[in-house]
């Protein structure tokens, strides 16, 4: 569809040419990662349903130059559907694992046995089984690239399953060091919110930073979740977008 404006047929040569480059600096980045897999056999325990996945962001360097590890990400990929064969409750699965895989019972249906009505009449997932992405930290000098979206769509790809759903909950987490350092007392009764002027903005910021992977807002949460069953834009629109983003005044979130 062509803009307002009436765009060429083709690009000129120096937008075609930015293009490439950004297409070839992207292709550089990929992802060396560790896992741990437990055994399902034999009366497991309900967290061995999960498998970690953790590592480093990297960028390859030239002929001259070592490869940049420019991050960190971890993500975990819980095998719903194999807990449903052995008869263990998804409930179970996700919060025997850790308190912030519980949060994740927000995709679940009150009996904690198959996922909600939102998401089966909005995300449609025909397999059950869920990637989350827990965390994914550029480093400040390496911001601003779009290595954060890219390592996620990586992720995906990669462990992701077709007609699977991924979530994540997107969080300040430089801004939350300051929230996990109050006494346990006054952190459980007082919100982030309250306690971190910074943290809304903040995390309004890094919401519509993942929005442009297709993630939508679970409701009556801080989750968010996106299908891999659905049409979802190119990884080089992501970043065209993120990249038009930045340039307005007013973008100046550093979640890249």
């Amino acid at each position: 569809m062509l803009s307002e404006t009436q765009a060429p047929a083709h690009p000129p040569v120096r937008e075609a040419a930015a293009q490439r480059e950004s297409s070839l600096h992207l292709a550089s980045v990929y992802l060396e990662l560790t896992s741990r897999v437990e055994p399902t056999w034999d009366h497991p325990e309900p967290e061995a349903y999960v498998t970690d996945l953790r590592g480093k962001v990297l960028v390859r360097g030239d002929e001259q130059e070592d490869a940049c590890c420019v991050g960190t990400i971890s993500a975990f990929l819980v095998h719903l559907q194999r807990a449903s064969d052995d008869g263990m409750s998804w409930a179970d699965v996700l919060d025997a694992h850790s308190e912030d895989m519980a949060s994740y019972l927000a995709l679940l249906n009150s009996k904690g046995s198959g996922y909600s009505n939102w998401v089966e009449t909005t995300l449609e997932p025909l397999g059950r089984d869920l990637l989350v992405l827990d965390r994914i930290r550029i480093e400040p000098e390496h911001r601003g690239h779009g290595y954060g979206l890219y390592a996620a769509e990586l992720m995906m790809n990669g462990f992701g399953l077709s007609d699977g759903i991924v979530a994540c909950q997107p969080a300040p987490y430089e801004l939350l060091k300051r929230f996990d350092d109050l006494p346990p007392l006054k952190a459980a009764t007082t919100s982030r919110r309250q306690l971190i002027p910074e943290w809304g903005a903040a995390e309004a910021k890094l919401r519509k930073h993942w929005s442009l992977l297709g993630f939508r807002r679970v409701p009556k949460s801080d989750l968010f979740a996106l299908s891999l069953a659905f049409r979802r834009p190119s990884i080089q629109t992501v970043i065209q977008q993120y990249k038009a983003g930045r340039q307005r005044p007013s973008a100046k979130h550093h979640t890249g």
